[in-house]
């Protein structure tokens, strides 16, 4: 209380305009402090607002109690005035001790005018005049006004703490959906297509809201994959609308918790907004809201506060709702331009349909080129595709560029994809997925991506057991954890538990290609190319028109054909891969498709002049400088050079790419590297050129520098090193082999036979030779030679020893 005093004694001595002042600076505190508590603590909305009534309530108050203050001030007290004697005038300065000073007293004649009053009369008149100001004087005061503030705002205190109580444990109408049980947390959630008389309209607002629904850490929604999977089962096409009675039906049919509909309608020259959390089983409406649009420029925050009114009464916490970006700052404040990318994200996603997206995509972002959203939807989009390099890592770096343009999630993906896929440093987008899993440790696409990053840097024990939690996470929505799953088992060898792991793929995801090109590529990890063939065929009958997978299963039938020597055979799958690159517009893919015979000619047939007359044609056909930098396969023709003996055609290959391509990419590079040791080991410079194949051993495949350096060695004539390196290569379980062993095996068993032969080690030689007769059995003529010769040698030794 003494506080209280002294508080109420230094306003005492303050003027009323100081008074206020302090008021409106303390007004001012504790609406930063309220703010404060709003955003870290969570607390509701209407807060805030409340806090500023009660202060506004307040301001009058300290005004009339100032008036009534100061007004009162230099007026002797009414009950100090009455207990006061009155001196006579000479006597008033005679001390200024009050008790010094001598009483006069009228003498009884004096009663004219000019008499000094008695005590008694001086006391009644200001008795008489007290009762106008008392009053007045009693309520407005500093005490009174300074404790029905702190009132006021205790029971602001009250009723937030009894409302945030109610809303946590289920109580009345502030509780949430999830404190009354009537969604799981962390429940999955199926976002239905909003509905309006524009469809374009409602594709862009649907976008928009799944973005901000996205950033929702108490439900999980639903990807569009695990809708169309769906879609599918129940044999509905998966590229239609997406209503609420539909949605319902999966929902019902999946097991999924809640569904989130909406509308938009066109109101005057406005619009009004509408959502819905719909129960699955009765379709009764667990929570609604509306909002209201002035026109198309505010549609967007509309949709910001719809959603996070949605999310508020489905039990987010106000903290994190709080926390989330501005819809329009996340996305774009371009409306057109979230059209184009809505339409975009369905052409890539539910249609499959990536020429038609990336052109939506290019349009966007013409209309807003700060749309990081959709710079990244860009670059993931070729990056998959394995297409435009150079358009695909400007468009990751765009996005990272600004990535203060999107949600907290999709920042920290831009920056790990950036990392992992533009720049090739996984060790730097790592820390970027551990800050995803710390916001959602359940984030499947966090952890499938993490166990890729593990996978580059060889880590191959922690990326199978992200991917493993990622399938655990949501095994229902993307087969993506499956399939790498499938490949880090092969590369540990595990190859029976990746055939179990692919049953489960086909099992769960039965139309979904990439568990028919795994199942291809197992069979040749496993040496079995006619079940390899056979599984590429099927492939591509199921895609059927779709020129991507035209050219990856031409690819994949070339592979099986050229390592079992039938060239021929190979030669018209990958001129058949060529046309379809050429017809979806990609020169440099067609390029690379060409280049292939090229190879075949150099390392399998050992035809120079053959090799030089197709890299012509190739090059002819595909001029470097109408491509990209990035796209030309400098460091290909670079190796081709090289080991057609034109060592110092191939270096100025390479000066070349190190002027065009940066060397944040060089440095990165394996293939730069590998082409560097071909140099060298043309040259006869055999020490360095070992330097570099060791060099460019990192990243994802684990033999991509074998080849090169076993070929090395046999140069040196290091006949150890050149058999110790092709038998590692041997060795290897790898979904690479589908790459490299067209070129390579057969001429390395072939070489392993000889080396052995040399060495005297008999056993070891025919193991090798009959490996390769079997491998070879059914080759091209023009290869038969060899092969009879092996089988000649394996005869010779047999006889030989008995």
């Amino acid at each position: 209380m003494s506080g209280l005093k002294q508080l109420i004694q230094e306003v005492h001595r303050r003027s009323i305009w100081q008074v206020l002042g302090i008021y409106l600076g303390a007004s001012w505190m504790a609406l930063q402090v309220v703010e404060i508590m709003t955003q870290s603590v969570g607390l509701p909305d209407w807060v805030q607002p409340f806090a500023i009534v009660l202060l506004v309530i307040g301001f009058p108050i300290v005004l009339a109690t100032a008036f009534v203050q100061e007004g009162m001030r230099g007026r002797p007290d009414s009950r100090q005035a009455a207990a006061a004697p009155v001196r006579s005038q000479s006597a008033s300065h005679a001390s200024d001790d009050p008790e010094s000073r001598p009483i006069a007293e009228p003498r009884p004649d004096e009663t004219g005018a000019g008499a000094v009053e008695g005590p008694e009369l001086q006391a009644g008149a200001i008795a008489a005049a007290a009762p106008e100001r008392g009053t007045h004087h009693r309520i407005f005061t500093w005490r009174n006004a300074l404790l029905g503030g702190v009132a006021a705002f205790a029971f602001l205190g009250v009723v937030t703490a009894g409302y945030m109580t109610m809303r946590t444990v289920g109580i009345g109408p502030a509780a949430t959906l999830v404190a009354k049980g009537a969604i799981d947390e962390r429940a999955v959630v199926i976002l239905a297509d909003f509905g309006s008389s524009d469809p374009l309209l409602a594709r862009a607002v649907t976008e928009a809201f799944r973005v901000d629904l996205s950033q929702s850490d108490v439900v999980r929604l639903a990807e569009p994959s695990f809708v169309a999977r769906a879609l599918r089962r129940m044999e509905r096409p998966a590229n239609g609308v997406l209503g609420a009675e539909l949605a319902r039906e999966i929902a019902q049919r999946e097991g999924v918790g809640a569904v989130i509909a909406g509308e938009i309608n066109p109101a005057g020259t406005g619009f009004v907004l509408t959502g819905q959390v719909l129960d699955p089983a009765e379709g009764t409406v667990l929570a609604s809201h509306r909002e209201t649009a002035a026109d198309s420029s505010e549609i967007l925050p509309a949709i910001d506060n719809l959603s996070k009114k949605l999310r508020e009464r489905i039990g987010e916490s106000y903290a994190s709702i709080h926390a989330d970006e501005p819809l329009e700052r996340a996305t774009t404040a371009n409306l057109e331009a979230l059209r184009l990318y809505s339409q975009a994200i369905d052409a890539a996603d539910a249609r499959a349909d990536v020429p038609r997206a990336v052109a939506l995509l290019e349009e966007a972002l013409a209309l807003d080129t700060a749309f990081a959203m959709a710079w990244r939807k860009l670059g993931v989009v070729l990056m998959n595709r394995q297409q435009q390099r150079t358009r695909a890592l400007e468009a990751l770096e765009m996005a990272y560029r600004h990535r203060d343009r999107l949600t907290k999630r999709e920042r920290y993906f831009a920056a790990a994809s950036y990392f992992q896929q533009g720049t090739r440093e996984p060790e730097k987008a790592i820390p970027a997925y551990e800050n995803l899993l710390e916001m959602d440790p359940e984030d499947d696409w966090a952890l499938n991506n993490l166990g890729v990053a593990y996978q580059q840097l060889r880590t191959l024990d922690r990326a199978e057991e992200h991917y493993r939690l990622a399938v655990e996470a949501d095994s229902a929505s993307s087969s993506l954890p499956l399939s790498n799953l499938t490949g880090t088992l092969v590369a540990q060898g595990k190859v029976e538990e990746a055939e179990q792991t692919l049953d489960t793929h086909r099992r769960l995801f039965p139309d979904d290609a990439t568990a028919y090109r795994n199942g291809a590529v197992l069979a040749s990890v496993r040496g079995d190319y006619e079940a390899a063939r056979e599984g590429w065929e099927d492939l591509r009958e199921r895609q059927t028109g779709n020129l991507f997978w035209r050219a990856l299963t031409s690819g994949g039938l070339a592979a099986a054909a050229a390592t079992q020597g039938r060239l021929e055979e190979a030669e018209g799958h990958w001129a058949d891969a060529e046309a379809a690159d050429v017809q979806r517009g990609l020169a440099a893919e067609a390029l690379d498709d060409a280049l292939e015979s090229v190879w075949y000619d150099l390392l399998v047939r050992g035809d120079e002049a053959q090799a030089a007359v197709r890299l012509r044609d190739a090059l002819e056909s595909y001029p470097l400088d109408e491509m990209p930098p990035l796209d030309r396969p400098y460091t290909q023709l670079a190796s081709l050079a090289a080991l057609s003996g034109q060592p110092g055609k191939a270096r100025e290959i390479l000066t070349q790419y190190e002027q065009e391509v940066p060397e944040l990419i060089r440095k990165r590079s394996t293939s730069y590297r590998r082409a560097l040791g071909s140099i060298a080991a043309a040259e006869a410079r055999y020490e360095e050129a070992v330097a570099e194949f060791r060099r460019s051993d990192f990243g994802g495949c684990v033999f991509c520098a074998l080849p090169g350096l076993a070929d090395v060695y046999d140069r040196a004539g290091e006949r150890d090193s050149a058999i110790a390196v092709r038998e590692r290569y041997l060795a290897t379980s790898s979904f690479f082999r589908t790459i490299w062993d067209p070129t390579v095996l057969g001429p390395a068993l072939e070489r392993l036979g000889q080396l052995h032969d040399e060495a005297g080690d008999r056993q070891k030689a025919v193991e090798y030779y009959a490996k390769f007769v079997e491998l070879w059995r059914d080759a091209d003529p023009e290869l038969q030679p060899r092969v009879e010769a092996a089988q000649r040698r394996i005869d010779e030794i047999f006889a030989e020893t008995g």
